[in-house]
């Protein structure tokens, strides 16, 4: 463990969100961090599949554009969801960034006046949240088969029956920890490890999922190596040697067991 040297100033953060009961084109993520930022549709690839009785009926990359309205109107009325994947580009610094309808609430408003809060359901499931590059991360799973790189795939939060007419907001809290991984050939991988833990609470404002952030100064560093020649023969010796002294336990063991019984003979 040494103090993080890493100059990168971002960080990626690759995702697949699937959301059962929310259009995709009421869907935006938006990233504020402690250095100021406020960005309204992140930078990065995402791609949002329209997802209809449990097919894809279509699929486009999520931009900066506006609302576009007339889709948004049939997705609604068809009560579609929405699959989100791809990755993002975030600030290194602590912050956040979370899943909502804010950049889209005033057009969403005007559009269908008559939705309340409990239209926008966010129940989701997370197949996938990682961060760092996709690649590396798969060839330090296959190789080193260790570390916390993705501990919230799998984790569904579906919004309960009794919460139906009312917003609810769900919040992740999520600790960064640096991590180089060095292969047998010396050949390095930069990735993240991390924890979380999560709460949900409702809400009287437009719900929303929040994602927030903090970094360690401290990076891990896990290293595969030979070991030597000269030190798999004080193993071995070590090894024997441990072989002989339990072999010699057993044997004075059984010596005293063997004079015990001769004494109880006589």
């Amino acid at each position: 463990m040494y103090i993080d040297q890493n100059k990168d100033d971002t960080l990626l953060v690759n995702m697949d969100i699937s959301f059962p009961n929310m259009p995709c084109d009421f869907i935006s993520i938006d990233q504020q961090d402690v250095i100021g930022t406020h960005l309204q549709n992140v930078q990065g690839e995402l791609y949002k599949k329209r997802i209809l009785n449990g097919k894809v009926i279509d699929q486009y990359l999520s931009t900066n554009e506006s609302l576009n309205q007339q889709r948004a109107q049939q997705e609604f009325e068809q009560k579609e969801g929405c699959d989100l994947s791809g990755y993002i580009i975030i600030s290194r610094v602590p912050g956040n960034f979370h899943i909502s309808v804010h950049p889209y609430g005033g057009q969403v408003n005007i559009l269908l006046p008559l939705v309340e809060l409990q239209a926008y359901d966010l129940s989701h499931k997370i197949k996938h949240l990682s961060f760092g590059n996709q690649n590396d991360l798969q060839v330090i799973r296959e190789k080193f088969k260790q570390g916390l790189l993705n501990p919230l795939d799998g984790i569904s939060r579906i919004k309960a029956q009794e919460l139906q007419n009312v917003g609810v907001t769900h919040q992740y809290y999520i600790s960064i920890v640096p991590t180089l991984y060095v292969d047998i050939d010396n050949k390095e991988y930069f990735v993240n490890q991390f924890t979380a833990n999560t709460n949900e609470a409702q809400t009287t404002s437009m719900p929303a999922i929040y994602f927030r952030y903090d970094i360690s100064p401290v990076t891990v560093q896990f290293t595969k190596y030979y070991e030597t020649f000269n030190h798999f023969i004080v193993q071995l010796c070590a090894i024997l040697g441990g072989v002989f002294t339990i072999a010699g336990i057993i044997d004075s063991i059984f010596q005293a067991l063997q004079k015990t019984k001769v004494v109880l003979d006589q």
